[in-house]
């Protein structure tokens, strides 16, 4: 009886105490006040949406999925724009991926540099003792020296655009390679002729070889017939001294000065300045760019005729005494005695990225690659270093048009969804709302869309209504297309919706209140089937740039050279890409199935955030 007595004053003491801390008290008070809140906090709508939806480990990794996925397509897209989708340059075509074209064997170094021999993605290296040397990307297996040839002390190296030749110190000639016009297969008469005539030097071309013997002839095979590069003029034989060519042209330097030209004539490599055939300047070196000749005279002057195309005439101030010229296919270089190096023409795969500081003794260039010998010894290499996702038939950069592609791709699904939402939520809205024939009505007409085959109507619009148009024609086509087939769906889900809130109190009051009907749609009922036309809208999203993408890839949707991820995947039609260049057709495939997964998680995500069960957990 005590111990009761006794705990009822402690709870009338403690209680009175309480009351007059809280009266007095302003941190008690705030107290108090903070418990109230934190148990009558009421988390609104969106906050429970958005709760739920972190809560799904799905949809929070479809979210990351999407996110990076718009990164690479529009960030990296202006990191790394497409400037010309049009524009191929198809000796880089089928490239591996990879950015170690200009990865010099260390090995080569130490040693020391005789030469270097440039592939269109590779080069093979030449030292002192010769030992070859190779890196970069292996189109051809020419990167694979024959078992025959790696243990030969190897006096000269030409390289050509896939093959190479050799000529080893005790006068025997290899080469291997690409072997699509016989230029790795040395002919029985051209060994013959060296034999008798012993062999001066050796050149490899695109698509042909040649040798220089000792008796100063020029003999070629190969790919020459078609340019006539085995047409020789009539004083060149028995006066070779230097050859540098093209796949349609050769420069040609005699052993009095002089030059000339080889192959396809009434172009502009053909017209050789005059000052360079009758003697009036000693020429000491030729090379020539793609349908650009460059001759240095024994004065150290530079001489340059042929195309102005990529900037090929625009020659650099230079004021001192060139000691070499070099070229690649789409630049110029003058190496000034000072070690300066002078360079002009193209820069698209930075060609012309000549380091500030370089002091070189010697230049190495060909195709898109070009290296600098310095005085210690050590090379300094610019050009093309290579494509991180390779390139396709057409030379083209995969990593570039791949993300191009994904801004087509995923704009053309997105506003096909936008189409495709305006249009089936009127519709849904107007006829779950007014009910009767309009329902009748606009019910029949919905299935009416939804019985047509779709992607045979597809495809027949497109053929039919995308004649003569340009791309970005072809793309608002596709888009109102993919938008106009897709809504009926929409519409009877929103039409369903709608019939079940127009039946609700909030409904029945705003038109007791005299609200006009559009307003009651727009204001009441819009909001409440909103939700539900987002899931909707967004599981739309990935189906519409399947259907992109699959049109893209049976031709009737984004034509080339526009990319799509849909057409990039063309090469898939064939087994020879499928076999040996799967970045061409996996890397667009990836890219797709990422897209549409990330967006799929996310929808479903979605759904179950928004559905008031799920909100109960």
């Amino acid at each position: 009886m005590n111990d009761n007595k006794k705990s009822t004053f402690s709870r009338l003491k403690d209680s009175f105490t309480s009351m007059f801390k809280r009266l007095f008290s302003p941190k008690a008070r705030q107290k108090d006040f903070k418990n109230v809140l934190e148990e009558e906090a009421i988390t609104s709508p969106s906050k429970v949406v958005w709760k739920n939806f972190l809560h799904d480990k799905l949809a929070r990794i479809g979210m990351l999925g999407f996110v990076l996925i718009l990164l690479f397509c529009f960030l990296g897209s202006v990191v790394m724009p497409m400037k010309d989708p049009a524009k191929t340059e198809t000796v880089l075509k089928n490239i591996q991926p990879g950015r170690k074209i200009l990865s010099v064997d260390s090995g080569l170094e130490k040693k020391g540099i005789e030469t270097i021999g440039n592939g269109i993605s590779f080069s093979i290296g030449l030292d002192k003792t010769g030992k070859l040397y190779t890196w970069g990307s292996d189109p051809s297996g020419v990167l694979d020296i024959p078992s025959n040839v790696e243990n030969k002390k190897i006096e000269k190296l030409a390289v050509g655009d896939k093959h190479a030749m050799v000529l080893t110190k005790n006068g025997e000639l290899f080469a291997w390679g690409f072997n699509n016009f016989n230029q790795a297969t040395i002919p029985s008469d051209i060994r013959s002729l060296a034999s008798y005539e012993g062999i001066e030097d050796i050149y490899a071309g695109e698509g042909y070889s040649g040798i220089i013997t000792k008796e100063k002839n020029l003999y070629l095979w190969g790919n020459v017939k078609a340019s006539k590069l085995d047409i020789l003029p009539s004083n060149v034989n028995g006066h070779v001294k230097k050859v540098n060519g093209s796949s349609f042209n050769m420069v040609i330097l005699l052993d009095d000065g002089t030059v000339a030209v080889a192959g396809t004539t009434g172009n502009e490599i053909s017209a050789v300045p005059e000052e360079l055939t009758n003697g009036s300047v000693n020429v000491v070196d030729v090379k020539m760019t793609f349908r650009t000749g460059i001759a240095l005279d024994d004065q150290g002057k530079i001489h340059v005729w042929g195309s102005t195309d990529k900037g090929m005439m625009n020659v650099p101030e230079i004021n001192e005494k060139v000691v070499q010229v070099s070229t690649n296919r789409n630049a110029m270089y003058a190496l000034g005695e000072s070690g300066k190096v002078y360079a002009w023409g193209d820069n698209t795969l930075n060609e012309l990225n000549v380091p500030s500081n370089l002091v070189a003794e010697k230049l190495y260039s060909g195709f898109y690659q070009t290296y600098a010998v310095n005085k210690d010894g050590t090379v300094t290499a610019w050009g093309n270093k290579g494509y991180f996702m390779g390139t396709d038939q057409f030379g083209r950069d995969l990593l570039t048009r791949l993300m191009a592609g994904g801004k087509v791709t995923l704009l053309v699904g997105f506003l096909a969804c936008i189409v495709e939402a305006i249009i089936g939520m009127i519709v849904g809205m107007i006829a779950g709302f007014k009910g009767g024939w309009v329902d009748n009505l606009l019910m029949r007409i919905s299935e009416i869309f939804s019985s047509i085959p779709f992607m045979p109507l597809v495809i027949t619009l497109s053929a039919f209504l995308g004649v003569n148009m340009g791309s970005n024609e072809k793309l608002i086509l596709i888009m109102l297309i993919l938008g106009f087939i897709s809504w009926p769906s929409l519409a009877r889900i929103v039409r369903g919706q709608i019939l079940i809130e127009r039946e609700k109190d909030f409904v029945l009051a705003a038109r007791a209140l005299g609200i006009k009907e559009y307003a009651i749609i727009i204001r009441h009922i819009l909001p409440n089937v909103l939700n539900l036309c987002i899931v909707n809208v967004t599981l739309s999203y990935a189906s519409n740039m399947l259907t992109e993408s699959g049109l893209s890839f049976l031709g009737f949707g984004v034509q080339a050279p526009m990319p799509s991820w849909g057409n990039m995947l063309d090469g898939a039609q064939q087994s020879e890409v499928i076999q040996m260049y799967w970045w061409r057709w996996i890397l667009p495939a990836v890219c797709i199935m990422i897209a549409a997964f990330s967006i799929n998680l996310i929808g479903d995500g979605l759904r179950d955030a928004l559905d008031p069960k799920a909100n109960e957990k």
